[in-house]
Formats: C-alpha cells, structure tokens, sequence
C-alpha cells in the first residue's frame, strides 16, 4: 500500500469532455468472437428491458459482452461509486488506518477537541473515549469547558446532491461529528420523546427536533446550523457518566493554540476496512464522502475540501487504475449526485481492482455486488458466481428498475460461447 509522503501543489484539472448523460464513448476494447452463439438471443431479451443505458459482461481480460454493442456510455453510477471511493482510500490511507480524535487541555482547565474527520464518532467510541480520560492523572474532574477545533476541514463543504433536510441521507459532513450526525429517536403517543438506542442519551436538541414528528421510531439529520450544539450535548453526557463536570453552556469553536497541550489521541476501534464493510453493507453515503474528504487530506494536505477529495479520487483512477479522463466525472464520493458519470468499462477496471476486497460487499447465492439507486437511476455492479471470475455491470439512467431481471438473464446465460 503506496502512502505518499510528498503533497503535490493542487492543480487545475485536465480539460475533460463534458460528462453528459446521453454522450457515448465507443472504444476500441473487441467484444470477443466467441460471443456471438449467444449475443444476438440476448440483445433481443435486453432491447425490451434497457431503455437508456448499458450492460457488460467481462473477465479479467476480456469483454465478453455488452450491451448496447461496441457502446461504452458515460452513465450516472449512483452509489456504485463507492466502489471508486474504498479503492482510493485504502490506496491513500491503508487497510489498518484508523481515524484520529485528539485531546487538549488549555487555559483554566478548559477540554480541547480536535476532529480528523472520523466517520465512525459513535457513542460507544466516546463511552469508550470518556473512560480513557477519566484515567488521565493530569485531567482534572472540574472542568472549566469545552472547546472544539473543527480546522481540519474547510468550513463550507457543500457535497453535490446533498439537500438540507432531516433525512439521514443527507447528513452533513464535518470534521468533528458524532453518530453520523444523525439521531435516533422515538415517540410515544403522548409526545414524550426518548432515545431508540440505550447507548445514546436523549438531549435538549433532539426534544427540539422531535417537536413536529409523529409518534414512532425517527432517524433525522441534524441541521447544518446545530451540528456543534448537538456534539457538545452529547460530549457533556458522555463526560458526566465519566465523573466529568463542567458549564454545558461554556463550549466553544476555536482552533488550536499553542498554549494547548495535548493530552490524548484516540484512535478509533473501527479500522478502514471495518469502515469500508459498513459503508458498502448499508450504502452510507455519510462515510463514504467522509473518506473521500479524508484521501484529498491525504493527498494535498489540509485542510479538507471537495476540490483536494475530487482531485485525489480522480487521479487514483487515471494513474493507479489506467481508466482514461473521458470515461469518469466525479464530483463527489458516495454517487449521491447526479454529475457522477462512469462508463461500464471503468466499473470493470474497479471490479478488477476490487477483487481483493470483493468480500466486503453484500453477497447473495454466490453472488457478490453493490447497488445503486437514484430516482430514475438503477445500477448494479460486482462478482458473478463460478469458478472463472466474471464481472458483470448495470448501468440504468431511466425511469423504470429493470436490473434484476437483466441479472437474471445474465446468470442463465453460458457466456463461454
């Protein structure tokens, strides 16, 4: 695993051609002769089912088919991208790589917390975290606040696709957030709210949110102007099952000082790996442009912004992967925007790439892939089950999901001749 040391200058980008929805790149990769006893029976199954997009079937070497023939379409790859996003961050970043959370105690006992940008911030990390401090002989139990140094990342990231509202989808990201800067709560019939998850105190902000929900279990996104507020109600929670006290009032933003000492690192329990099985497993469109804000760190320093992730991602797969410019447009790291644009053969280059790590997606009778899903998107991409290695990808920008009746009549196919 390559770990730069050097941080090149963040350049403009190549000229690209424009990622449009309708353009096609037509390669030069053959679709292989042996193909043809058995293409045109599919090319007449799939003209029915694929309206506008693609099909390929492929080997490590070859393309064994596609559809439509010799087309290899720029298309939206919804959360398939993610594909994209683990292989560039274990690339940067390492299999073992463990987020960083670091402690500091300033002026007039004050607690300094600094955030790396830690996608996997839970509370039973900090249930952990608190008693780590709690057995610091230095610390003292009266504290006299709470600071946070949030510097890692730029302040105004804004990741395409991204609405400001309470679904967990759109969680915002951040370089200090706790609990994937969602909530889970419930309500019973008389509007009393409380936590859906033992290990997560209820806080005076989450009874705010609840105010205008029905009764019943809610996950919500916390608002973009609340996302501190809500870290420091829960870090003042956290702190107090720890023998901690101090004014919830007194927490501030600030950076970092040279007064500040530092006191603890915390590396989180979860590695990348464990962070990428996640990721995959439940589509966490949070974590994974939390890691692609992580890998332009990585690459170009901090702090984290979408220009240094977009650049880092995108030269992972034009040098590293050898796709070239005009196959991919990336904007952002969890496929959640509709400016992502990927074409069937550099899915198959990732897929080949991914092989290593294939496990880490969801799989179903001997069938290993990842999803993706849009309104008017439907993708699917990953391992086809058999002794040979085989990679298929589906790639749907229309209305109607036909990707499971495509796979289907991929699966009954012989694409040995």
């Amino acid at each position: 695993m390559i770990h730069p040391n050097e941080k090149p200058c963040l350049v403009q980008g190549k000229i690209r051609f424009p990622a449009l929805a309708l353009g096609l790149v037509f390669l030069f990769s053959p679709v292989s002769a042996d193909t043809k006893s058995f293409q045109t029976e599919l090319d007449f199954k799939l003209k029915s089912l694929v309206r506008h997009g693609s099909v390929l079937i492929a080997d490590k070497k070859d393309i064994l088919y596609r559809y439509p023939a010799e087309a290899n379409p720029m298309l939206v790859p919804a959360s398939v991208l993610k594909i994209a996003t683990a292989l560039a961050a274990l690339h940067y970043l390492g299999p073992e790589f463990r987020y960083r959370t670091d402690f500091y105690l300033a002026e007039n006992h004050i607690l300094g917390i600094r955030g790396h940008g830690d996608p996997f911030l839970v509370s039973e990390e900090w249930q952990i975290i608190a008693q780590k401090l709690g057995q610091l002989s230095g610390l003292p139990k009266q504290l006299g606040g709470v600071f946070f140094d949030t510097s890692v990342f730029s302040s105004n990231i804004k990741i395409p696709g991204i609405k400001f509202s309470t679904n967990p989808y759109d969680a915002l990201n951040g370089a200090l957030v706790i609990n994937f800067n969602t909530v889970f709560l419930k309500i019973d019939s008389k509007g009393f709210v409380t936590s859906a998850e033992k290990q997560t105190p209820i806080t005076p902000l989450v009874k705010h949110l609840a105010k205008n929900l029905s009764p019943g279990k809610h996950r919500i996104s916390i608002p973009a102007n609340s996302g501190i507020t809500y870290a420091g109600e829960l870090v003042h929670a956290f702190l107090a099952q720890a023998g901690f006290s101090f004014d919830s009032e007194n927490i501030t933003l600030r950076p970092l000082i040279s007064e500040d000492s530092l006191i603890y690192i915390h590396k989180n329990s979860a590695s990348l790996t464990d962070l990428i099985t996640g990721m995959m497993r439940y589509s966490n469109n949070f974590t994974a442009n939390q890691l692609f804000l992580t890998i332009g760190i990585q690459r170009y320093g901090a702090p984290a912004t979408l220009e240094k992730g977009r650049r880092a991602l995108e030269e992972y797969l034009g040098d590293e992967l050898g796709i070239p410019d005009q196959q991919f447009n990336v904007v952002e790291g969890s496929g959640i925007s509709r400016k992502n644009r990927l074409t069937p053969e550099a899915i198959w280059q990732m897929l080949k790439a991914f092989s290593e790590q294939k496990n880490l997606l969801h799989g179903e009778k001997g069938i290993l892939y990842k999803t993706g899903t849009l309104h008017g998107v439907s993708t699917l991409a990953g391992y086809l089950p058999g002794s040979k290695q085989r990679y298929f990808v589906i790639l749907l920008n229309q209305p109607k999901n036909r990707r499971n009746e495509i796979l289907k009549l991929l699966l009954a196919t012989d694409f040995t001749g």
